[in-house]
């Protein structure tokens, strides 16, 4: 009687695991008929989804394992929508596959760290095709990278400051990693990479076929990295290996840092006359300097749609009081005087020179910084490529009049149209007259003023990372990456000066 008992129960066990155990059959392929020795013939296509998608293959061991399938007829890079929903159907699939082995996703502190761990759940697109789980190109592409990684700028990337941290932490991780790097600017808003940039060296093997590239997970052989990844890519699991469990404050954010600055290091140089124009600005400030025995302090103010982190000060901009004070206070301290800033003596200060960028054009004239930094003088970082407000445009090329002497007829003309009160993202991908998320027919006339935006912006960073000292906010990407241009050392020392909310540095200004 027991035993009949334990045969059912079994009976009922394999009959409920058989209907209920498999979630995601839906999406199950599959796996393919062996013709020949050494040759597998795909006879599943059909079920193959016609769109890029996660789904459940079988491995040669009978095992089911999620993979992602790309058709082979799509381009890349793929829209950004599908990465965010591959890497979320990824997740769903592995945590499900973990739940019916018994895992928890939890590892042990003896083992190899969570981002850098082998996703045993994941069968990656070679493998996949490998062992006929997934079809084969009929292309065949010849000394294919081993490993690589692949930075896509997108259309949606208003923020240079946070496309270059983002770059440049993407490429340290690829050398840190010993992956390939590679770069794709097809539909960046900015234009092409090379209009700003000394092209990237080429990697000595080949880039991996479109299907093969994936954003997730980090183990992927093959890995793309964009604006919508970035939860994937530098989520929780890359902060916990990069920042360390027993350091806080700066010193978390040393490994990151360096990643960073490898990036800076490598791919920061400036194409054509802007490279030219720059050394040479950059000399001029720094023979000044030295000839009156002053230091240059730069200082980045930002202005626009983005606002400090501060309560305070929320939806506002922090008083440029603050900006020129802490100018004035980082110079006493280098020259070892009082720390009270009323008593610098006016000449001493008057040797230094603050070197000044802001994407708000009216910044410099502005009489609460012109007497707040009183007696530094006030210079431009650049003067290559300014940005000009609509006052300014009609000094320099009015409009005539809509309505001609003794007519009652008006007539409509084109006002000038000005860089008013610094960086918005709207007025940013309305120049030229670019339709809002419109990049594949941007006009001419858009592209090139966003290029002369960007190269205006280059420019200012060129010259204050070079600095002795830069005073700026970190709730702006563009402060953040003048960090890792004056690089760590200028941090321990206190020659990078946050004036908003009293954070340290991190790459995503996250406390």
């Amino acid at each position: 009687m027991a035993l009949r008992l334990v045969l059912l129960g079994c009976a009922v066990f394999l009959l409920w695991r058989n209907i209920f155990g498999r979630p995601w059959a839906e999406t199950r392929v599959e796996r393919p008929v062996e013709q020949t020795e050494g040759q597998t013939e795909w006879v599943a296509g059909n079920d193959l989804p016609g769109e890029p998608t996660a789904l459940v293959v079988t491995d040669p061991t009978g095992n089911e394992k999620w993979t992602i399938s790309i058709p082979h007829n799509w381009t890349f890079p793929l829209p950004s929508r599908y990465y965010k929903d591959m890497c979320s159907q990824g997740n769903a699939l592995r945590n499900s596959m973990n739940v019916d082995r018994g895992r928890t996703g939890s590892s042990h502190w003896w083992r190899k760290s969570a981002y850098f761990s082998k996703d045993q759940t994941f069968l990656d697109v070679t493998d996949a095709e490998d062992v006929g789980a997934l079809p084969r190109s009929k292309e065949i592409t010849s000394n294919v990278c081993e490993r690589s990684m692949t930075f896509v700028l997108e259309s949606d990337d208003a923020s240079f400051g946070q496309t270059l941290l983002r770059l440049w932490l993407t490429y340290g991780l690829a050398r840190e990693e010993g992956r390939s790097f590679f770069l794709d600017d097809s539909r960046w808003a900015w234009g092409r990479y090379t209009s700003y940039f000394v092209p990237i060296a080429k990697p000595a093997c080949s880039r991996p076929p479109a299907h093969h590239v994936v954003p997730c997970p980090h183990s992927a052989k093959h890995l793309v990295v964009s604006s919508a990844t970035i939860p994937w890519t530098f989520g929780s699991p890359f902060q916990k290996e990069f920042q360390g469990h027993h350091k806080h404050g700066l010193t978390s954010q040393r490994r990151i840092f360096e990643l960073i600055r490898t990036g800076y290091e490598s791919l920061f140089h400036l194409t054509g006359e802007d490279a030219l124009y720059a050394d040479s600005r950059i000399a001029k400030f720094k023979d000044d300097a030295e000839r009156s025995n002053g230091l240059l302090v730069g200082v980045q103010i930002r202005r626009g749609d983005l606002h400090p982190y501060e309560y305070q000060y929320k939806g506002d901009y922090l008083p440029l009081e603050r900006y020129a004070d802490a100018a004035r206070s980082w110079l006493q301290s280098q020259r070892g005087a009082s720390s009270d800033i009323g008593r610098n003596s006016p000449a001493d200060l008057a040797r230094s020179s603050l070197v000044l960028a802001s994407d708000d054009p009216d910044i410099l004239e502005d009489p609460e910084l012109l007497q707040a930094a009183s007696p530094l003088v006030i210079q431009k970082a650049q003067t290559r490529i300014q940005l000009a407000t609509k006052a300014t445009l009609d000094l320099t090329s009015p409009v005539r009049p809509p309505r001609e002497p003794g007519s009652a007829y008006v007539k409509h003309m084109d006002e000038n149209t000005g860089w008013e009160g610094g960086f918005y993202r709207a007025l940013f991908f309305s120049l030229g007259g670019a339709k809002a998320g419109d990049n594949k027919t941007l006009p001419e006339q858009a592209l090139r003023l966003r290029n002369l935006v960007g190269r205006a912006y280059l420019l200012d960073l060129a010259v204050l990372g070079e600095s002795d000292g830069v005073v700026c906010a970190v709730s702006s990407a563009t402060c953040r990456a003048l960090a890792v241009m004056m690089g760590w050392n200028a941090l321990v020392e206190g020659r990078f000066v946050n004036v908003d909310d009293h954070r340290t540095w991190s790459w995503d200004s996250q406390r």
